[in-house]
């Protein structure tokens, strides 16, 4: 994936139908357009059931859940070799230039890491220059020599356990001092075979001679025969290569869980002299990462739909490259770099203009596409109720119904069925699920809306236990307040419930008439969060300042 740049469609936090719905048929329309297009949808947040019901009913699968569009380590990761504790260094560093990284994890059998391998680390330096046969028979054993050389056996007899190494190159140093626990090492010379013969050593490495020759030099022997088909000199070039991996493996190594983001990784390279070791859930190892990996990554392209508030989107934004937004909303505080494209028009839902947009490009819409398109579309507008909603996103409802093979009427009065969770959902989930959050005149605060087919199901205890969540939200937030808006979609009337630790802002907020009364505040055909209620807090802000 970090080979190049991934391309996220995004809605904001809390996600609706609208949003969840724009950025699966954005995606989708992209890979209509470019068929390898990397569009790919993902959602900030849980689905409310609307949602849910509506991806079922199209037959669609829902976007993938992500909180930031910084990569994860998964993402980001090679592929790093591995070899077992038994292997030789020699294997384990061939095997490591061969995949052209900067370590080779050494693993168990289940294929987590006991160390890493690397041949920067002082220990595998130490191993390749030191002398070997002061380990023979330590962290060097004649099994070891004999896979890591490697060597061939010219006889059944079974390996000795060897202590040490002689290497009689010149006939002064035929001394015959040596027992079983010595491997003679020896070329073609008969010298070497009658003094062998008279002391038998341990074993016999026969090297420099044709395998022929050394079979025949074998049969006149009477110990373990072995066979090397270099010359003396290139396999005591190999020995060092011959310890196993477990003597040269460092233990303490860097390592980070797959889902682990790119901003922690770089603070955990600078520790790390070779890179990271990724772990999957389960502890074992999936890949590697070097710092080239990090610098070397190109950022996410973003494509933003049904929002252009910062504090509304997805973490990790100032990291990555937008590319456009799509809305119909106020245009907030985003701003990039890089020229963009917007497309941001007054109308009752984003999902209209995607239909344009499609309509536009030519692409044939089929019934699961429009179903999606329809029910956001009616869902943002409270079936066509909502003074957001234009005549032209009527006449688009009206062909979407087409094109979606149902009944307007009776789909949309299901839409809006599915969205009441008024009695039953938690008060916290409630209270997050369309909320967003919101600055102006450098006031944030916070704008809710809770959809009902009927404002009878809120009780007295039910709104304190709505209230009391919601409190807690604009505390966790730290905005100066919040505004929840319950909304009857049937009979067009909201009861509004100004929240905040500042008892000023009740003031700010609060109509005169209710606060006089101490009634509860219920406003008739008021039932649109972006067109009515927006604005009036907004008024209201910038009245009190001015004041």
């Amino acid at each position: 994936m970090a080979n190049e740049a991934p391309h996220f469609v995004v809605g904001h936090k809390n996600p609706d139908s609208d949003t969840i719905v724009c950025a699966h048929v954005l995606a989708w329309m992209y890979r209509q357009i470019t068929p390898d297009s990397r569009a790919t949808a993902i959602r900030l947040g849980e689905v409310n059931r609307q949602s849910a019901w509506l991806f079922q009913q199209a037959g669609c699968e829902l976007p993938v859940f992500r909180k930031s569009c910084l990569y994860r380590a998964d993402e980001i990761a090679k592929p790093v070799p591995r070899v077992d504790a038994d292997c030789s260094l020699r294997e384990a560093l061939e095997t490591m230039q061969r995949a052209k990284t900067d370590f080779v994890a050494v693993v168990d059998k289940e294929n987590c890491p006991l160390g890493v391998i690397s041949d920067r680390t002082q220990r595998t330096n130490y191993l390749l220059q030191c002398n070997v046969e002061d380990f023979v028979g330590t962290l060097l054993n004649f099994d070891h020599i004999i896979s890591g050389l490697p060597l061939e056996a010219l006889d059944d007899k079974p390996p000795p356990r060897i202590q040490r190494l002689e290497v009689p190159l010149h006939k002064s140093d035929v001394s015959g001092n040596w027992d079983e626990g010595t491997a003679i090492v020896i070329g073609d010379r008969e010298l070497f075979l009658e003094r062998i013969n008279q002391h038998l050593p341990g074993a016999v490495i026969v090297t420099g001679v044709s395998t022929t020759r050394a079979r025949e030099i074998a049969d006149q022997l009477k110990c373990s025969t072995y066979y090397f088909g270099g010359s003396v000199i290139s396999m005591l070039t190999r020995l060092p290569g011959c310890f196993p991996a477990s003597a040269a493996m460092v233990e303490e190594f860097a390592a980070v869980e797959e889902k682990a983001r790119e901003d922690e990784l770089g603070r955990q390279l600078k520790d790390s002299h070779w890179g990271l070791m990724v772990l999957d859930s389960e502890g074992r190892v999936s890949g590697a990462i070097s710092a080239m990996d990090i610098l070397n990554l190109k950022r996410p392209l973003i494509s933003l739909v049904d929002h252009s508030e910062r504090g509304q989107s997805i973490d990790g934004l100032q990291d990555a490259q937008i590319v456009e937004i799509i809305d119909h909303h106020r245009l907030g505080d985003i701003e990039t770099i890089q020229p963009l494209s917007i497309d941001v028009r007054p109308l009752g839902s984003t999902a209209s203009i995607l239909y344009d947009r499609i309509l536009e490009e030519g692409i044939e819409l089929p019934t699961s596409i429009a179903k999606l398109l329809l029910g956001a579309l009616i869902s943002d507008t409270l079936l066509l109720t909502s003074p957001t909603c234009t005549q032209s996103d009527i006449r688009r409802a009206k062909e979407l119904a087409k094109l979606a093979d149902v009944d307007l009427q009776e789909f949309g009065i299901e839409v809006l069925r599915q969205n009441d969770e008024l009695g039953t959902a938690s008060p916290q989930a409630l209270v997050r699920r369309d909320c967003k959050r919101f600055t102006s005149e450098g006031v944030s605060f916070l704008a809710a809306q809770i959809e009902t087919v009927d404002l009878k199901t809120l009780t007295e205890q039910r709104e304190y236990e709505i209230s009391e969540a919601f409190s807690s939200s604009i505390h966790a937030d730290g905005v100066a307040f919040g505004a929840l808006m319950i909304t009857d979609v049937v009979e067009s009337r909201s009861r509004i419930i100004i929240l905040s630790e500042d008892e000023k802002w009740q003031q700010i907020h609060l109509p005169a008439d209710v606060r006089k009364s101490n009634q509860l505040w219920v406003e008739e055909s008021f039932v649109s969060r972006k067109k009515q209620l927006i604005p009036l807090l907004l008024n209201n802000i910038k009245a009190s300042l001015q004041g």
